[in-house]
């Protein structure tokens, strides 16, 4: 890096990773330009990362499924997604069955549980941050 210049404000600035850290994918066709993944990753590391995916419609089916085998704890799912999701799914909370969407899935051994953090007109990213942080991943061991 050049002199004089500050580490650039990233996901990931220390780029730590071990085998004891939850990781998370955000899974969108831009993943990059969703906010959602710097602002989570200050509240959660070193403890847990989420890293960006760019997925596209025809690749989603093949990575949701394959999360049931993979070393990813779990993902945010965008709006694009939200609904393709539900058939991918082995269990459902309540307000998914309510809303007919799911935003945030967990893998639980081989099985994939979906949820729905932004249920109440979520006003930011940052308030969603925390809800997803507080709600699903804090407390996972």
């Amino acid at each position: 890096m050049a002199v004089g210049l500050a580490a650039p404000d990233s996901m990931n600035a220390d780029n730590s990773i071990t085998n004891e850290t939850k990781l998370f994918g955000l899974i969108a066709e831009e993943a990059m330009k969703n906010r959602l993944f710097a602002v989570l990753n200050k509240m959660i590391k070193p403890d847990a990362m989420m890293i960006p995916m760019n997925i596209r419609e025809d690749d989603f089916y093949f990575t949701i499924a394959n999360m049931k085998k993979s070393h990813v704890n779990g993902a945010y799912i965008a709006k694009e997604y939200q609904e393709a999701v539900l058939d991918l799914l082995d269990e459902k909370d309540e307000m998914v069955e309510a809303y007919g969407k799911c935003d945030f899935v967990i893998r639980d051994g081989e099985k994939l549980v979906g949820y729905l953090a932004e249920k109440n007109n979520v006003d930011s990213v940052e308030e969603l941050a925390k809800i997803i942080c507080e709600e699903y991943i804090k407390d996972m061991k």
